[in-house]
């Protein structure tokens, strides 16, 4: 986690020092003009300026200041609680550390206990699921990797947990990492249940709100949430000059037939060719899924492995037979396919489950 720590008066730049001892190698101080003695400081002249020029730039942000100072600073530029990162105030005694913004997705809280252990402050944290001591979704996403979807339900689902209403965390059961999924939750005192129970435990009124932890797509009339892990590699192939409206639709098509949700996309694989079509790069982009070329000699190993179907048209087109399955075999790192070549129009699309890694330890703000 990049951390900048910044202050204000010379009692403050004393504690940023003391802060950025507890986080080594990640932390950068920046002192008010006039008012540090460090040489390893960076100064400014505005307060405003210099957030304005490093909000974007840093993981979290502690403020060693007034709260009151801290919000009208940061108030331009907060955008949303997935994207804004950790802010934390603490004031020049060092008395009290605050969770100001993204506690739970950026990381607030568990940076505010830090810095708390560091310089022997008080930690404020007021979200209101950590005050009753629950588990938030959005905590065992950030633990897991995981994609919130709809991020709007967490809200609801949050809401739910902080009333003490009957909240349940579903786990489907042929996820390839359904067990360490399982054992990562209960580390932090949640219990899955089998997310074949949900029809039954739903008629029998067992629970409020859910969370489901699958990459499919499951009814429930209750309130509930996905945590999606990217367990999914796509293969793309399409026409010269196809828009990205179209190569969107063909996926989103895709993913229906088999009742898969775009957010357990890992990655988007096709030919090196079309490295620089303006159609795939833009989708790419807006859909916020990474995006992998393979060389002709790799699509044309993956074909002659698993002996691929080719198209005379595409050969010649593109130098090898089968762009869509050998590229969502070989982004997958799997031999086997989950949606065989299925054409769209100008676009042809295949689909592989990867062999996820899960980082199911702590991670430290």
């Amino acid at each position: 986690m990049k951390i900048a720590v910044i202050s204000v008066t010379r009692r403050g730049a004393c504690l940023a020092e003391r802060i950025a001892g507890g986080f080594p190698g990640s932390v950068n101080t920046y002192t008010k003009n006039g008012r540090g003695l460090s040489t390893h400081t960076e100064y400014f002249d505005s307060l405003g300026e210099l957030v304005r020029e490093i909000f974007s730039k840093y993981d979290g942000l502690v403020f060693i200041m007034a709260t009151g100072i801290a919000v009208r600073v940061i108030a331009p530029y907060i955008r949303d609680k997935r994207r804004d990162p950790a802010v934390v105030v603490v004031d020049d005694n060092g008395c009290h550390a605050i969770s100001l913004l993204s506690g739970h997705l950026g990381g607030a809280n568990a940076l505010t206990e830090k810095i708390s252990r560091c310089i022997g402050a008080r930690p404020v944290i007021t979200t209101a699921t950590d005050l009753a001591q629950k588990t938030a979704p959005d905590i065992l996403a950030k633990k897991l990797g995981f994609t919130l979807e709809p991020f709007a339900c967490l809200k609801t689902v949050n809401a739910a947990l902080a009333n003490g209403d009957r909240v349940a965390f579903f786990l489907d059961g042929e996820l390839l990492e359904a067990r360490r999924i399982g054992a990562a939750a209960q580390t932090m005192e949640i219990e899955c249940i089998p997310i074949t129970e949900l029809a039954r435990q739903e008629a029998e009124d067992r629970y409020d709100a859910a969370v489901l932890l699958t990459d499919k797509n499951v009814n429930s009339l209750k309130p509930h949430i996905y945590l999606r892990p990217r367990t999914l590699a796509v293969g793309i192939g399409c026409r010269r000059g196809t828009p990205e409206g179209e190569i969107m639709k063909a996926l989103q098509d895709s993913l229906i037939s088999v009742r898969r949700s775009l957010h357990s996309i890992a990655v988007i694989g096709s030919s090196i060719v079309k490295a620089d079509e303006a159609g795939l790069l833009t989708a790419g982009e807006i859909m916020g899924i990474p995006l992998r070329f393979f060389t002709n000699e790799e699509l044309q190993g993956c074909i002659d492995r698993q002996k691929l179907e080719i198209s005379a048209f595409v050969k010649k087109q593109i130098g090898v037979g089968n762009v869509c399955e050998a590229a969502a075999l070989l982004a997958a790192q799997s031999d086997k396919l989950l949606i065989n070549k299925k054409k769209y129009g100008r676009v042809t699309v295949a689909m592989a489950e990867i062999k996820y890694s899960l980082l199911v330890s702590d991670r430290e703000a």
